[in-house]
């Protein structure tokens, strides 16, 4: 996998501990024939020892890998799934998509010249969790949920590794 494509900072106000980030989306587009790209939500800016939420996605395999990393260490109890986020027209309507099975994602089928990503992480801090949508027009498409071993609270940074050329949008929601 490529090294380091995007980081960002997470902002927040230590003086208002409410004020923390509860939505990340991010819109972007990869290489050619890619392979995999990931999005970590780590602990510090400058050191991925500590990841709180690692999301893999493995594009001929149609599959997406969950983990943390602890003190340098990945989890040896990462979830994987079988299921592909890409469905040859990020700009379907979803009521066109034949895919949709009862509002949830199935199986999709998988095209080569694909190259567009739309994803949406919906952060739970009561409970310690990260729901992660695919987003599809103005809609959005459930594809897991992952609870977390760290706070969410002790995410700085976001980063986004693998085969992406560019990231075409990327944003923050706070409550």
């Amino acid at each position: 996998m490529s090294g380091l494509k995007f980081l960002v900072v997470v902002p927040t106000n230590p003086e208002a501990d409410a004020d923390r980030m509860t939505k990340f989306l991010i819109h972007g587009s990869l290489l050619q024939e890619p392979q995999q790209f990931s999005i970590n939500f780590v602990n510090s800016p400058s050191c991925t020892d500590n990841i709180t939420y690692h999301f893999k996605v493995k594009i001929p395999e149609q599959m997406i890998v969950e983990n943390y990393k602890s003190d340098g260490e990945w989890s040896a109890s990462h979830q994987e799934k079988y299921l592909n986020i890409f469905d040859g027209n990020t700009d379907k309507k979803i009521s066109d998509t034949p895919s949709i099975k009862n509002g949830i994602d199935a199986v999709l089928n998988y095209s080569s010249t694909e190259t567009a990503f739309s994803l949406m992480f919906q952060l739970d801090r009561a409970n310690s969790t990260i729901d992660v949508y695919q987003v599809r027009g103005n809609g959005h498409n459930f594809v897991t949920k992952y609870e977390t071993l760290f706070s969410l609270s002790e995410i700085q940074s976001i980063q986004v590794w693998g085969d992406v050329k560019k990231i075409n949008q990327f944003s923050l929601s706070y409550d």
